[in-house]
């Protein structure tokens, strides 16, 4: 129940933050949210998704010396360079891949943080809501990934000032972590951009539709696509369009319904998000994502992983919709709503099922340093693979 007590923690700071929103409140339990998400995913020891794979590769990765002799060592793996040379930098300074995650949840929670203060009057709701939705496959599975939705989702601010240089940047730094960030460059020119009720509803209609109708479209311009790109990522598109782990339609579930629940919603307040000074922006990456889940049913894996840089767009749009509510009930019963529907991503998680046995029990650095023992974070590991395998082939 670890999770579960932290994910309380944060829907009471929370109700704190809709009940108390001025810039002290802010400036207090803000950075005291950040470091609790530091410290559960910066800390955790053999928990969680992927550990052993970034293991490996942290291990396997060139020394700073050796990169400074053969710089083309830098681009001889196939991971995103600045990935590496953070990976390189830690290494040179003794560090291992503890350090690493540490380092790694420490920028994400920073960017992320720093950008809901400045995206919302609520920025402790858009911290419980990304725990609950996006932070136990960004920051405890695909850590590089995590890194480059951060930086994307610190850019979109840039967008409202109009500072294209400066988007670019940030936007540049994310490609170094994750090359899907490019997605973002021309996104610049259209997030900011408003769309009539109408157009929103109709696109995702057409998307849910062709979803339920089962017809196929995607996948050959997938593999077209992919191999003008290059051997590597047409190498990549194969895998996940042909591995039956992979290769695998999304069918119709609570998650079709809810999301076609929560545009209806977002629409019936679209106008007044509109007005938001960032409001647009976040409601057309919420939009970005709804297109990627019904439109690319056929490729789950690619389109979740995908959709994670734009629908980090929801955590700030929901609090936004409790920031138009005069009243302090009307918006504590509208967070309640908002914390069952983040509950609802993580719920696996948060009571312990057996599918999550990777999280369960969580196991801190720290303390297994102070009292060394056997870790059982290869089993359990191992468990949610087969899981996880288990339910792609039903």
């Amino acid at each position: 129940m670890f999770y579960l007590v932290i994910f309380l923690i944060l829907t009471l700071l929370s109700v704190l933050n809709i009940q108390f929103s001025d810039k002290l409140t802010n400036q207090v339990l803000v950075p005291f949210a950040s470091l609790i998400l530091i410290a559960v995913a910066g800390l955790r020891y053999e928990t969680g998704g992927d550990w052993d794979s970034y293991t490996d590769l942290f291990n396997d990765f060139p020394r700073w010396d050796q990169i400074m002799v053969h710089p083309g060592l830098l681009f001889a793996e196939n991971v995103e360079e600045g990935f590496v040379l953070l990976c390189t930098g830690i290494k040179a300074l003794g560090g291992n891949i503890q350090h690493l995650f540490f380092v790694v949840t420490t920028i994400n929670i920073t960017l992320i943080s720093i950008a809901s203060y400045r995206y919302t009057k609520y920025p402790l709701v858009a911290l419980m809501c990304y725990f609950g939705i996006l932070y136990m496959q960004l920051e405890m599975i695909y850590i590089r990934q995590a890194t480059a939705v951060a930086l994307c989702f610190f850019a979109l601010q840039y967008i409202d000032r109009k500072s294209i240089w400066k988007y670019m940047t940030f936007i540049f730094l994310a490609c170094l972590f994750h090359r899907v960030s490019v997605l973002m460059i021309p996104l610049y020119f259209v997030l900011g951009r408003k769309f009539p009720t109408w157009m929103y509803l109709a696109v995702i209609g057409i998307g849910a539709a062709l979803m339920l109708l089962g017809i196929p479209w995607i996948k050959s311009i997938f593999l077209t696509v992919a191999g003008l790109l290059g051997e590597n990522y047409a190498d990549k598109a194969d895998l996940y369009v042909e591995e039956s782990l992979f290769a695998v339609s999304r069918k119709l579930s609570i998650g079709f319904i809810l999301n076609i629940l929560i545009l209806i919603v977002v629409m019936i307040f679209h106008d007044q998000i509109d007005s938001k000074r960032y409001g647009t922006v976040m409601l057309n990456m919420y939009f970005l994502s709804l297109v990627l889940y019904y439109y690319c049913y056929e490729l789950v894996e690619v389109s979740n992983r995908t959709r994670y840089f734009f629908f980090i767009g929801v955590i700030i749009l929901l609090p936004m919709i409790l920031e138009l509510f005069p009243l302090f009930m009307q918006r504590f019963a509208a967070l309640v709503v908002i914390a069952l529907y983040c509950f609802s991503f993580s719920r696996a998680v948060f009571l312990e099922q057996p599918w999550a046995a990777a999280y369960n029990p969580y196991q801190n650095y720290i303390e297994y340093k102070i009292h060394p023992r056997p870790s059982t974070g290869k089993q359990r590991a191992q468990q949610s693979h087969e899981f996880f395998r288990g339910s792609r082939k039903n």
